[in-house]
This record gives structure tokens, sequence and C-alpha cells, in this order.
């Protein structure tokens, strides 16, 4: 029997991924929530790209983001980073950058490409391992209620209680039986 198609790890599993799958819903609420009630959203192009940094410079109206001036080949881009992210960007350095979805003058948008930035932009990628792990206990729970039942247990009579049996007194012959409410000593 497989490990999942135990209730006690399959139950807490399963909370689990339906933990996960609520936190989702949650943050992809929050952000589309976020999205209709500001009228200076626009959506974009999603992407990531590989940039060198040109220059780091500050933005003096924003208190959470700063403008990195970078280039791919010929083409220069002005990216606007969080503040903590572009401080840690130096003249010449190399760096994936990742476009938000969404671009608004209240949030930076691109940032560092790093895994917990892609989970938290696209929340929707964790919906494929929640997927595959409710399938994987489906398909233990489904194996398991497959596997054959467990040997008979079965139990032997010792020699004496055979021996016995030969002065048991005999079982009546099969004859005609009485009709219910006749004697069954009287004889016709």
């Amino acid at each position: 029997m497989s490990l999942l198609a135990r209730p006690a790890f399959r139950w807490p599993a399963l909370i689990g991924l339906w933990a996960l799958a609520g936190a989702v819903a949650w943050i992809t609420t929050v952000q589309v929530f976020l999205l209709v009630m500001n009228p200076f959203c626009h959506l974009q192009r999603p992407g990531f790209s590989r940039l060198e940094v040109v220059s780091v410079d500050r933005n003096a109206d924003s208190q959470i983001t700063d403008f990195v001036t970078a280039k791919r080949g010929e083409e220069t881009r002005v990216l606007t980073l969080s503040k903590a992210e572009a401080a840690e960007l130096h003249e010449h350095d190399e760096v994936w950058i990742l476009d938000a979805w969404y671009a608004d003058s209240l949030r930076p948008t691109q940032f560092l490409l790093t895994p917990q930035r892609i989970l938290l932009e696209y929340p929707i990628l964790l919906l494929l391992p929640v997927a595959l792990g409710l399938w994987r206990i489906r398909k233990a729970r489904q194996e398991a209620a497959a596997e054959p039942p467990p040997p008979v247990r079965r139990t032997f009579t010792d020699d004496f209680h055979l021996r016995a049996q030969r002065f048991a007194k005999p079982e009546a012959a099969p004859g005609p039986q009485p009709r219910p409410g006749e004697d069954p000593g009287a004889s016709t």
C-alpha cells in the first residue's frame, strides 16, 4: 500500500494542497481587484530577458521605485524596479529581468528574475503542483482499493476434537418431514 493511500498521510496532504490552491485563488483575486480599482493600470506582455545595466537612477517622485537603464544589444530600455532591487545593481552587471503582466505608477513594472518573484507575480503556476499532488493521491487511493484483500485467517482444530466427533449423536436421516401441525410420532 502506498504511503499516500493511508488516511494518516492522505488527509494532511489533501488539506495542504487545498490550502495552497486557496492561497493561489486569494492572491489572484487580490491582483485582479487591484488591477480593476487602479485607473492608471494597463496590461502588458509578460516576459523575461537578459540585460546589461547601464545606469541606476533615483526616482524622486516615488518612494517605492527607481529607474534602471539597461541595454540588450543596441536596444536601450528604462526599467522601473523596486528601490531594494535597484540598489543591488551596478553598472555593467548582467541580470535577468522579469516583466510584470500589468503596469501602473504605484508598483515596479520589472523585477529581478527569481523563483520567488515568479511565483508571486504568476501564482497560477502553483496550481500545476497542486493538480499533480491531487492526481497522485487519487491514483494511490485507487491502487489501494484494487489490491486483493488480505488472506483469510484459518484456524485449525486439534486431533482431540476430531476424534470426539465419532461419539456424537448421529444426525437424523433425511426423510419425509412432518407438516406443521402434525404429530411427528403419529404414523399414517
